[in-house]
């Protein structure tokens, strides 16, 4: 990648003229200095928070699969729903992590839009872990509850299915 520079350049060590392609100067013979530009790796940081948010993500996802298991039957209707809603998310999230992992690879310090729009997927990816922790928390009450009492995991469903519909839309 050829950096093009508009200045003069001098050995640091004589003062004689150096020419871009050079790699010794033709007055003493020491190696040339250049110094190269310092480049922010923002995107690694942004790897390592997208990689936690997915680990943690899927352990998650892996519980509430778990108890959905032990609670209902895989007949019943409710297992059915809840394993669809854990599916779905799980294509859902799986799809923002490529996007916000491709975002990542992007040049951040170069456009502050792209580190904004990275932001807000991060923000997204968390709020999946949010549904999936409150998820987790209504089965555990369920398992020890009324198990004709629905309404708190109906509840539950129906913010999944707004959460997944606004991720789609956005």
């Amino acid at each position: 990648m050829a950096i093009e520079d508009n200045h003069n350049h001098f050995c640091i060590y004589c003062g004689a003229k150096i020419d871009f392609d050079q790699n010794f100067c033709s007055e003493c013979g020491k190696p040339v200095y250049r110094k190269e530009p310092e480049v922010k790796k923002v995107s690694a940081e942004y790897d390592n928070k997208i990689a936690e948010l997915e680990s943690e993500y899927d352990i998650k996802q892996a519980k509430a699969k778990e108890l959905v298991e032990k609670i209902f039957d895989p007949n019943h209707m409710a297992y059915q729903k809840f394993t669809s809603s854990i599916t779905k998310s799980n294509n859902l999230f799986s799809t923002q992590v490529d996007i916000a992992k491709k975002m990542a690879e992007m040049d951040i310090n170069e456009n502050p839009f792209v580190e904004k729009e990275l932001d807000n997927k991060l923000v997204t990816l968390q709020a999946f872990i949010d549904k999936m922790d409150e998820l987790i928390d209504e089965l555990i009450i369920h398992m020890g509850s009324n198990k004709e009492d629905t309404n708190d995991i109906n509840n539950l469903f129906n913010e999944m299915d707004d959460l997944i519909d606004s991720v789609k839309d956005y």
